[in-house]
């Protein structure tokens, strides 16, 4: 039988090229994906042994990869973890972002605002842990601390961003929104940490009802 001739198609080009994209596309979201694995096993691995007391190969087992392909995704150690701070900041900040969109009280997305943020310490005890001990890191790496230095100030924009708009609507008092903010971040830090190293020291839910109603005492309108 005589071999079948191969019929011209004027669209092949296109459609070599269609492939060619999405072996591409496949080969970005692989990538993507294999950089969340090992970010993931590195934020698990500094939550048991902390910064300074891991390798490489602890993360390369954890996340079911070679040490090598570890090294293919991140030229460093220093680029992995400054990757992986990152990827938690975004996390939490999209997080809390989605969680007040849909809400319109200024004093709902008050409340919310600080719930998530206390909630951290009993909900996502690693992330508090990883976030102090890179902390620890700030006074050596100067992009360690402009990432953190970020995390704080996006806390302080989107909690002054909440007051102005409280302001707007009559429903909070004029106050200094940035002195607010940064009170409320202090006392947030504060009472993470002192609960951190000894979480017998006080009652933790009662506490932090107290800060929140001290914060709402300071900028509601007294009727």
């Amino acid at each position: 039988m005589a071999p079948r001739k191969k019929k011209t198609n004027p669209t092949n080009g296109a459609v070599k090229g269609a492939v060619k994209l999405n072996r591409a596309q496949r080969g970005k979201q692989i990538a993507s994906f294999r950089k969340r694995q090992i970010t993931r096993a590195a934020y698990e691995i500094i939550a048991e042994k902390g910064y300074h007391s891991f390798t490489m190969m602890d993360i390369a087992k954890r996340a079911g990869v070679s040490s090598g392909l570890i090294h293919h995704y991140f030229k460093d150690k220093e680029n992995m973890l400054v990757t992986l701070l990152r990827e938690m900041q975004q996390s939490i900040r999209a997080s809390l972002e989605k969680t007040l969109e849909p809400v319109a009280d200024p004093r709902g997305k008050l409340e919310i605002f600080m719930n998530q943020a206390f909630d951290l310490v009993e909900n996502e005890r690693e992330y508090i842990y990883v976030t102090f001990d890179f902390l620890t890191q700030i006074k050596f790496n100067e992009r360690m601390q402009r990432i953190l230095s970020k995390l704080y100030r996006g806390y302080r924009e989107t909690l002054v961003e909440i007051l102005r708009e409280g302001k707007g609507k009559g429903i909070f008092i004029e106050v200094d929104e940035h002195y607010i903010a940064t009170v409320f971040i202090a006392l947030l830090l504060g009472i993470e940490q002192q609960y951190i190293i000894d979480s017998t020291a006080f009652f933790y839910r009662e506490y932090t009802a107290r800060i929140k109603n001290y914060i709402f005492d300071l900028v509601m309108v007294k009727s």
